[in-house]
C-alpha cells in the first residue's frame, strides 16, 4: 500500500479510528527509538535481580519516553 493510499484511508476513518492510528504511531515512535530495546532489556534484568523502582522513578522514565516520541 502506498503512502497516498494510506492517507486516503485515514481521511475516510472516523474520529475514533484516527485516534487509534495516532496512538499506534506514538507507540511505534517510542518503541523504535534508539536504545529502547536495550533500556527494556536492562530494566527486565534489574527486575529479575530484585531491583525495585519508586513511582517517581517510573514517571521520570515515562516522561523521557514521551519526549522521544514527540
Amino acid at each position: 500500500m502506498s503512502l497516498a493510499q494510506i492517507k486516503e484511508e485515514i481521511h475516510r476513518m472516523s474520529a475514533e479510528e484516527r485516534a487509534e492510528v495516532e496512538k499506534l504511531l506514538r507507540i511505534l515512535r517510542v518503541t523504535s527509538a534508539p536504545g529502547y530495546s536495550e533500556r527494556i532489556a536492562a530494566a527486565n534484568a534489574e527486575m529479575d535481580a530484585g531491583v525495585k523502582y519508586s513511582r517517581e522513578d517510573m514517571q521520570a522514565v515515562l516522561a523521557q519516553d514521551r519526549d522521544v516520541a514527540s
